[in-house]
């Protein structure tokens, strides 16, 4: 079975008059276990498929099928259910909420699912990805919840 395929898919912005096709019925398929890269010259429509793929944008035509499951036959709520709990993007730009510190913008995700945070899990998480250490001394400096 796939874990995602990709089937038709086009994404076609309008600006006045004019059309951009980002992306013009494209397929293809991923197994499970399998690494696949997308490349492209600038403007060729890499992040408008990750934006479709990951529930973030809709597409004009097509389907997105991961594990099984038609992303798009959902509705909104599911969506920003699915992007919760399934996706996970990593953005060229930080793309974080600027009043929160890095525990707490990894955590905001599990806490609107209205669940406990594994904090084993989050302190492994921390230390791998080396904020382990700077985010101790922000909440020395600070204090565990002031933040200037």
């Amino acid at each position: 079975m796939e874990l995602l395929e990709v089937r038709n898919l086009s994404k076609i912005y309008k600006q006045g008059e004019n059309e951009i096709r980002a992306l013009d019925n494209v397929s293809f398929q991923v197994k499970r276990g399998e690494f696949i890269a997308i490349v492209g010259a600038s403007g060729s429509g890499k992040s408008t498929l990750l934006h479709l793929i990951g529930g973030v944008d809709k597409p004009t035509s097509g389907q997105i099928f991961l594990n099984g499951q038609d992303v798009y036959s959902q509705n909104d709520e599911q969506l920003a259910i699915f992007r919760r709990r399934q996706v996970g993007l990593i953005y060229q730009f930080y793309n974080l909420i600027p009043i929160l510190d890095a525990e707490e913008n990894i955590t905001l995700p599990v806490l609107m699912d209205g669940k406990k945070i594994d904090q084993d899990y989050l302190a492994d998480l921390l230390q791998t990805l080396q904020l382990r250490d700077q985010l101790l001394k922000v909440k020395q400096k600070f204090g565990k919840n002031k933040y200037p």
